[in-house]
């Protein structure tokens, strides 16, 4: 194999320059390399002088305006040693380099746990990287920002704790293009509902509150064109303008920022789209409603919406099962099958609902009703076999009913209702039997008996506890007393003090330890006891205060109002005859024997005060 000398010259391709000498040595190409030892650059402007730049003011082309020029040119030409290649290169194969798509960008990926630290390991890393750009056809030096500031700090922290590790570092960025922004409507107020089970999304009303942006239009926009780093033209495609049409009533408020305009709603309701224009309506009006052509739809208690569903009919449902409705009014004019849920602020069904309709109303009438109702405010005209919880409750006739209220107006009482409240019950007159009252404290969150045994239980043990520590610390009070004399003695006498002295001490020190802290379990648990009895006496006045009347005065028999007090535990019962006179049913305290005693109060007439709430609002 011949052997080559070393060759030094000026080029603008060294890889043709190593071709050429390969070709006049016999040499292949694979035999030789090459060190860039200078580079020198001139740029122009069309037609214009090429002007020499040192390589110190190549950051002239960092600026994007004079980088972006479309006539820009730059060459460069290098100064290379050309050598014959004898040995692997460690350098070559542990960098590669990786450019983006638009080759906007060039990466150098350095396998840093196969280069140890060397005092020229920059300048081989720096000569390895432009070797492979001037491979790649690429301009050195151009557009490379902090590319040899990072390099050294890199190195830097290789030098001090080596780095075992592939790592990526940025050698040139060129002008990324900036795409056309084609012109675009986005209805925002749809994002939500892509959190809508498929049953909601079947009602397809979607509520929006006041202030919120519901559609969003996105003005055509061209973009910048960029550059890569051959100085190649990056184009970008000119915007798709369709020129949209739509438009807004106003129900909305527009507000325009760079390039787009938000439409913002004035009021809560759902969107509305007709014909291209956008509403915010507040009433929908349906007639018969099924799972298949609603499914469920939830508008929210305070999105201003009211629902209308008009199909009186005796042969079929209004409201047909599986349906789930939610909004602020729903007014109902026909049945309400089974298997429905309803709930509202403001309610009302005028027809009858089934026994597995379940209702829910801050305010709600319904005219026949078999269903579950719950809610703040309930009036129903006849409640058959139905059931409802509230805090007030009123029913024009209740057959076989469920209620459980703080307050309870009924006007005729047919048979078999059972009726729990917690402040008032009202009847107007009876005509049936076998009804139940029960009077309870409004407390459902706290179950006392058990509270109470439980602190009983651990009061138990500690008393037990308690006494056998303080048996074990009095037993052994004399001999700590000797042992601490002795122990003084050995102080004063300089002598060292016994490991099973001071383990005595320490283990006598634990058991009172012990006591204190039992003592002290011990004075919260009477302080807990304490403190739900006085909760307990706090919630029996509530229900001292609770009253049945019986508005009409007249009673018919196998008729019960219960009160159930707490403390102590205790059931005050009354039951009806036809003879019976009284209108009122309380409680009352009584000082008997010293002893303050709660029992039945019965009273020929009642306060009219009590039944004030019956009254009509005057706001």
């Amino acid at each position: 194999m011949a052997n080559l000398e070393n060759i030094v010259t000026y080029t603008e391709n060294p890889y043709r320059e190593m071709l050429s000498i390969a070709s006049r040595t016999g040499l292949s190409v694979q035999e030789l390399d090459f060190k860039l030892l200078a580079f020198s650059t001139q740029f122009r402007f069309g037609e214009g002088q090429w002007e020499k730049i040192a390589e110190k003011d190549l950051v002239k082309f960092d600026d994007d305006q004079i980088f972006l020029k479309k006539d820009l040119q730059i060459k460069q030409e290098y100064k290379i040693e050309i050598y014959q290649n004898v040995e692997n290169d460690i350098y070559a194969n542990a960098i590669k380099l990786v450019a983006n798509k638009n080759l906007t960008k060039i990466i150098a990926q350095i396998d840093l746990k196969t280069l140890a630290y060397e005092d020229k390991i920059a300048i081989k890393i720096l000569q390895n990287i432009y070797k492979k750009m001037l491979k790649l056809k690429f301009l050195i030096g151009i557009r490379i920002f902090n590319f040899k500031k990072d390099l050294l700090n890199l190195l830097a922290k290789h030098k001090t704790s080596p780095i075992k590790q592939i790592v990526s570092i940025t050698i040139a960025k060129g002008v990324e293009p900036t795409k056309s922004q084609d012109e675009a409507l986005i209805l925002c107020y749809k994002e939500k509902a892509k959190n809508y089970t498929l049953d909601e999304q079947r009602a397809n009303i979607i509520v929006v509150d006041e202030n919120e942006i519901v559609l969003r239009h996105i003005k055509a926009k061209i973009g910048a064109e960029g550059k890569d780093l051959n100085l190649h033209h990056l184009e970008v495609l000119e915007p798709k303008e369709n020129k949209i049409n739509f438009s807004c009533s106003n129900a909305f408020k527009s507000e325009e920022k760079e390039n787009i305009v938000e439409y913002i709603a004035l009021k809560k309701g759902f969107v509305v789209e007709n014909a291209n224009n956008y509403d915010i309506a507040n009433e929908l009006d349906f007639g018969a409603v099924d799972f298949k052509s609603v499914g469920n739809i939830n508008a929210n208690l305070d999105k201003n919406v009211k629902i209308n569903i008009n199909f009186a009919s005796d042969m079929q449902d209004a409201v047909n099962s599986g349906v789930g409705i939610e909004c602020e009014e729903l007014n109902i004019i026909g049945s309400v099958a089974g298997n429905t849920h309803l709930k509202a602020a403001r309610l009302k069904i005028e027809g009858t609902t089934h026994s597995k309709a379940n209702i829910y109303a801050q305010n709600g009438y319904i005219k026949t009703h078999r269903g579950v109702a719950s809610g703040e405010n309930i009036s129903v005209d006849l409640l058959e076999g139905g059931s409802i919880k509230a805090k007030e409750v009123r029913v024009k006739k209740s057959l076989g009913g469920v209620i459980e209220a703080d307050k309870i107006y009924i006007e005729a009482l047919a048979t078999n209702n059972t009726c729990t409240f917690f402040e008032n019950v009202t009847i107007e007159r009876f005509e049936g039997d076998n009804n139940k009252f029960f009077a309870k404290v409004k407390t459902l969150d706290k179950n006392y008996d058990e509270e109470f045994k439980n602190i009983d239980d651990e009061l138990f043990a500690l008393h037990n506890k308690i006494y056998n520590l303080k048996q074990s610390l009095s037993a052994g009070k004399g001999a700590i007393d000797t042992l601490e004399a002795q122990i003084q003695k050995l102080k004063e006498g300089g002598q060292k003090i016994p490991n099973k002295f001071t383990k005595m001490l320490q283990d006598y020190a634990k058991l009172n330890e012990e006591l204190q802290k039992s003592t002290k379990i011990q004075k919260e648990l009477l302080e807990k006891k304490t403190s739900l009895n006085e909760e307990l006496l706090n919630l029996q006045d509530a229900l001292l205060k609770a009253i049945f009347i019986n508005r009409g005065g007249k009673w018919s028999d196998m008729n019960e109002v219960r009160f159930f007090l707490l403390s102590p535990k205790n059931e005050l019962f009354f039951a009806s005859n036809v003879n019976e006179i009284a209108r009122h049913i309380g409680l009352k305290k009584i000082i008997q024997n010293n002893q303050e005693l709660i029992e039945l109060e019965k009273r020929i007439d009642y306060d009219e005060k009590d039944t004030q709430w019956l009254s009509p609002s005057k706001e």
